[in-house]
């Protein structure tokens, strides 16, 4: 995954019981990080949508924007490691899943400009879109990076 060196799953000893909750106003792809650190989709959650995952704490969970394939936080982080089974009590002492809830990340005013070109941009004129827009050099590049990577995650 992005930055991630040797982020996969590992054995399946300690359980972990989740609720994953999409806060944000998009549509989020919710990817189960396999043993050979590959993302396995797991489900599509719609703004507001909940779903229950029985999971294991070695397990690591990544969220996408199913758009703009831009990566969504957990407390956050843009990975989730699940806490033990034996840690979620809620509010009376009884065991209970864990609310995760995804949410969106906090981001530069440069990056939070960039997506938004991108947005903007069609895919099929972006290279002579980007070639007429008046910014610097560099933030074409960045620009260039990020839809080459959201490009690969399609």
């Amino acid at each position: 995954m992005d930055n991630e060196i040797n982020l996969k799953s590992e054995h399946s000893e300690i359980r972990s019981f989740v609720l994953f909750i999409n806060t944000t106003q998009r549509e989020v792809d919710v990817f189960w990080v396999n043993y050979s650190a590959k993302l396995i989709h797991y489900t599509m959650l719609t703004p507001g949508a909940q779903c229950m995952v029985n999971t294991y704490v070695t397990h690591p969970w990544a969220f996408r924007d199913k758009v703009s394939g831009e990566r969504m936080h957990v407390k956050h982080q843009p990975v989730y490691l699940p806490e033990p089974w034996y840690t979620n009590f809620d509010s009376t002492g009884r065991l209970a899943r864990k609310e995760i809830k995804i949410h969106f990340p906090l981001r530069t005013l440069t990056e939070n400009c960039l997506w938004r070109i991108l947005a903007l941009v069609p895919e099929d004129e972006e290279e002579n879109a980007l070639r007429e827009l008046e910014i610097p050099r560099v933030l074409i590049h960045d620009l260039a990076i990020r839809r080459r990577n959201k490009s690969k995650k399609k």
